[in-house]
């Protein structure tokens, strides 16, 4: 008895050792494009291309290639061919929607990074960013008016492209104000209560995408600035209110925006002598704001709308767990198994423990207010009861065994950083104060990461039993099998990676004139500044956008 426990304990010793050097092979995907990236940061984009086009070569990555070399292509300034990448990437986005049977049962027979990549949400949001300002800024070019006006509606294509895959998730996902009515019932709040009781500190509901305020921002300048004065309205109008009642808070953006939103709100409805704007101006709280609008006369002025994109956005990354079965509880226990530096381990340690982790709300509390803790021990398992599966287990011979050595389980992880500096913008010297974070796309990747967190894991327990389960029935021991399993397990840590971290905004209200401009980046180890002169027109809107990478 003794030296058959001596051996089990060997085996799993074993396994546990070879399940480290399996996992320290396994690569993300943005590890992968790790060359990619840093020729991007570097502003050597044609290397970034070229190594892009080497990991993505793949059909299954053809939409994400689309997309990755359409803002390569728009950082070259090609605009043309930006577009024709971009587009393409939007054709194939219109076809790829959830995952099917058939493909789970793909990924069984291979990992999850072998699927057909189909994008976010609110990553197809961004095809249509990226479209608008190629065609806008290829309409600044030297050409006759009907090619311009060509582009124009180009322009408002894309326009109407954002404004129905935003309209349908709306619908899908509920409003804002929705989620508001929601919350505010008994039955909610009743729910929340057991919820905080049980340790559950994610709460999927309020962190699901259901709209982008600035998009609908960006929408508005469009219409604007091609004088469809009523369009431009009902989009600043939509932003102002997507970003008051939720997506400012969600995503952790400056509360400016609001007023930013209302203010433009109440220049179209003043530009169109509608009085209506009086009563928008009264809900704006900045006074600057107001008084800008209260001596604002519409077309003696030109317009300024600076867009600054700060770096790249976060990685995904993969959270490796071990799935055992204690037969004694009758139970599954899965445990996470660190890999990296301790700060890596420490993030995957903290992701298993507020996603995955059994705990009460003192638990809860203690942890999020020990800061530097590192304790693997002090966790406990999620444990899963399966007493009224072992029979079935049974049925396939070696699995339970198998499942006691122990399952290797990958799920993604997203590493979120903070923007890596702050910015201000100077007009001929003059401070005119920070530049006003208007979105986050890394903290939408990283909401959708934690929404999604536990349809992932149970996808992860059911194609790993049935791969297991299959590799049994070939006759193989189970040690092997899991093993083996083991080798191929992999989460899709697909994203991206050349869209911004945080997307920054500022507009100004200028006399006509020639303006000398500086963009300053910095912290307290790093300082950027970027310079550039902006000829502006009384009564048109001048658009700049800027990509600044962070180099410490």
């Amino acid at each position: 008895m003794k030296n058959m426990q001596a051996t089990n304990f060997l085996l799993k010793f074993f396994f546990t050792i070879c399940l480290i050097v399996v996992m320290g092979g396994c690569a993300s995907y943005s590890k992968q494009i790790d060359q990619a990236t840093a020729a991007f940061r570097d502003g050597d984009f044609p290397t970034a291309e070229q190594k892009m086009q080497e990991v993505l070569e793949a059909d299954r990555n053809n939409l994400l290639r689309y997309m990755e070399l359409g803002v390569i292509r728009h950082e070259l300034g090609d605009y043309s061919e930006s577009n024709r990448l971009l587009e393409q990437a939007y054709q194939l986005s219109e076809g790829l929607f959830g995952t099917s049977v058939r493909e789970l049962m793909t990924r069984a027979s291979t990992n999850a990074g072998m699927l057909t990549y189909k994008s976010e949400v609110f990553e197809k949001t961004y095809i249509h960013y990226y479209k608008m300002l190629n065609y806008i800024f290829l309409a600044q070019g030297d050409l006759s008016r009907e090619e311009k006006n060509q582009l124009l509606d180009a322009v408002r294509i894309e326009g109407r492209r954002a404004q129905i895959l935003l309209d349908e998730r709306v619908f899908q996902a509920g409003s804002y104000e929705e989620a508001e009515e929601e919350k505010a019932k008994l039955l909610n709040q009743i729910m929340s209560i057991y919820a905080k009781l049980n340790g559950e500190v994610i709460n999927p509901r309020e962190l699901t995408f259901r709209d982008n305020a600035f998009m609908h921002y960006i929408m508005g300048v469009m219409y604007e600035k091609y004088g469809e004065l009523d369009n431009a309205r009902i989009s600043y109008e939509r932003a102002a209110s997507v970003y008051e009642r939720g997506y400012v808070k969600q995503y952790g953006l400056d509360p400016g925006m609001v007023d930013q939103a209302k203010f433009d709100t109440a220049r179209i409805l003043k530009s169109q002598r509608d009085p209506r704007w009086q009563r928008v101006a009264s809900t704006i709280s900045n006074k600057d704001l107001k008084n800008q609008l209260n001596a604002y006369l519409p077309g003696q002025q030109a317009n300024l709308l600076i867009i600054q994109e700060v770096d790249l956005t976060s990685p995904k990354g993969e959270l490796n767990l071990i799935m055992k079965l204690n037969t004694r509880q009758k139970q599954l226990e899965i445990r996470p198994l660190l890999i990296g530096t301790r700060e890596e381990q420490g993030y995957q340690l903290s992701w298993f423990y507020y996603l995955y982790a059994p705990k009460g709300i003192l638990d809860a509390v203690q942890r999020i207010h020990q800061e530097g803790y590192y304790n693997p021990n002090e966790i406990r398992p999620k444990t899963i009861g399966v007493g009224p599966l072992l029979s079935v287990m049974e049925q396939v011979p070696g699995l339970i065994s198998a499942l006691e050595t122990g399952v290797r389980l990958a799920v993604p992880l997203f590493y979120y950083d903070d923007p890596p500096f702050t910015s201000r913008l100077t007009v001929d010297g003059h401070s005119t104060g920070s530049m006003m974070d208007a979105d986050n796309i890394a903290g939408l990747h990283m909401a959708n990461t934690l929404v999604s967190a536990q349809s992932a894991l149970t996808e992860a327990m059911a194609v790993e039993s049935l791969r297991l389960s299959t590799c049994l029935l070939t006759g193989m021991p189970p040690f092997g099998c899991s093993l083996a399993a083991a080798a191929t397990c992999m989460a899709d840590t697909r994203s991206w990676l050349t869209l911004p971290h945080t997307i920054r905004i500022k507009r100004l209200n200028l006399p006509e004139g020639q303006y000398q401009m500086n963009i300053i980046s910095e912290n307290k180890n790093f300082r950027n500044d970027e310079r550039f002169n902006a000829e502006l027109i009384s009564g048109k809107i001048q658009i700049v956008r800027k990509r600044t990478i962070y180099k410490p």
